[in-house]
């Protein structure tokens, strides 16, 4: 089981996952708020998707060196100088006398959200017992999910107030979380054990350890131990990973199945319920002021009840199980949407409602399994070396996907009120097949027998050419 201090620089490090879902949940809003409209921010429907894209595009692009850099740094140091970033870029948000200054202060904060994103997910990975892996890093989801329904609210709460304050009051918020974020993690977060011992730091790897884990009171704990730092001993190289070792031939098919898990995730068309929640639930016939309570308030606090409710049985549920049955139940649900809009019977009441229940089904199968398990698997299933890189290179994968489909589904939708949900019932079979034959299972192993899993000969998943026959079964 994890100890309380764990979970406790856990939860501080998913404070930048609160961050990101903040800043998810309120910029629909602000940008259309009349406060934000009469300060000179009239946007057309373009610029509209230029303001909200911009933090994920660059986001995107410096996601993809985090890696490298929290193999230099730390990844400590690297989540203290992303949140700098990100208040920088907040406070310009913050005081934006015009468009230009806006997109400047949202470019500069998407790039410091690249940094910490995706390195926070490696840090909860490796500063974990194997037991509860699952659980202890599922925090940076529920922080995403209660950060969402936050923005919500908090805009719901300012757009009362008088003059531009309105809007920049949201930007202050991120800006002043994004500084207790910077000056905390340093001072609060202990260097990950498997980063010290990677740099040659082995006595204070093996401090860290100790300290997070109270290994010398119990020997069954201990002899746990022993198990996980056998990854660490034999990875022992201080030079981290280059772009071209993660594409090596005994590393590549993970980094592969790390990205395409990541980026399909976004293709469950799960973002387009999250940013055009309201254009969904008006489409289906509900009116303006109540399709935009039900979409934004209801959706996000039933995002976090689900996700809080599924945590504690993370390392219960399989990861592969979890991606496998969760991708064919969303996976028919979107079916039967897709089949509604395109018989035409949305023009009968009954058949509007059975739209609204299906949307609201997806999100609570989406927030219980794929929500959970994707950007945990990604991560543990890398080696030590390449841990980092090719973590922040699938989450820049996972953004690269969010930004095209919050850009092209509108247009998307525009043009055929069916065919965005045919093509994410294809990306979600598609996915659940993949699973099926390339995904073991990872559930309550160490990081080591992890290894020994993708290494060996006659794994039948992801190494090999045959599938996994047994589903969950730890014997892969």
């Amino acid at each position: 089981m994890a100890s309380a201090q764990v979970w406790r620089a856990a939860a501080f490090a998913s404070l930048g996952a609160f961050m990101f879902g903040f800043d998810t949940g309120s910029i629909g809003s602000i940008t259309v708020m009349d406060q934000f409209i009469n300060s000179g921010f009239k946007l057309s429907s373009t610029l509209q998707g230029v303001v909200v894209a911009t933090i994920l595009v660059t986001s995107t692009l410096s996601g993809l060196y985090s890696g490298l850099l929290s193999d230099k740094i730390s990844r400590v140091y690297t989540m203290t100088l992303g949140a700098i970033m990100f208040c920088a870029g907040s406070v310009i948000e913050t005081v934006s006398p015009n468009l230009a200054a806006l997109i400047v202060g949202r470019a500069l904060a998407g790039i410091g959200e690249g940094f910490f994103l995706p390195i926070m997910a490696v840090y909860c990975v490796e500063i974990s017992p194997a037991a509860s892996r699952g659980r202890v890093t599922s925090i940076i989801q529920v922080a995403v999910t209660i950060g969402v329904a936050c923005g919500f609210f908090c805009c719901y709460g300012t757009v009362h107030l008088a003059g531009s304050f309105a809007w920049r009051t949201p930007f202050l918020l991120q800006a002043s979380l994004a500084l207790v974020y910077a000056i905390g993690c340093p001072l609060l977060l202990p260097l990950s054990p498997r980063w010290l011992y990677m740099k040659g730091r082995v006595a204070k790897a093996e401090e860290v350890m100790q300290s997070l884990h109270k290994l010398h009171t119990n020997a069954n704990v201990a002899a746990a131990h022993t198990e996980e730092w056998e990854e660490v001993t034999n990875n022992t190289d201080e030079n981290s990973a280059r772009i071209r070792d993660i594409f090596k031939k005994d590393a590549r098919k993970r980094t592969l199945l790390a990205c395409f898990l990541m980026g399909m995730q976004q293709l469950s068309g799960i973002d387009g319920l999250l940013y055009y929640a309201p254009v969904l639930f008006a489409q289906a016939g509900l009116s303006g002021s109540t399709s935009k309570f039900l979409a934004s308030g209801v959706s996000g606090l039933i995002n976090i009840a689900v996700t809080i409710i599924c945590t504690p049985f993370m390392d219960r549920m399989g990861r592969r199980t979890s991606t496998i049955f969760g991708g064919l139940i969303m996976g028919c649900i979107i079916c039967i949407v897709g089949s509604i809009y395109a018989s035409g019977a949305t023009s009968n009441s009954a058949a509007r409602w059975i739209v609204i229940v299906c949307l609201y089904l997806f999100l609570i199968a989406f927030g219980s399994t794929w929500a959970l398990t994707t950007r945990i698997y990604a991560s543990e299933i890398q080696p030590l070396h390449n841990r980092a890189a090719v973590s922040s290179i699938a989450n820049s994968c996972n953004q690269g996907v969010n930004t095209l489909v919050a850009l092209t589904f509108p247009v998307f939708l525009n043009n055929t009120t069916s065919g965005p949900y045919w093509l994410f019932m294809s990306c979600l079979f598609i996915t659940a097949a993949a699973a099926w034959y390339y995904m073991p299972e990872t559930k309550g192993r160490s990081l080591a027998s992890i290894e020994q899993v993708f290494n060996s000969r006659n794994n039948p998943g992801v190494m090999g050419l045959k599938p996994i026959l047994k589903l969950g079964s730890k014997n892969v």
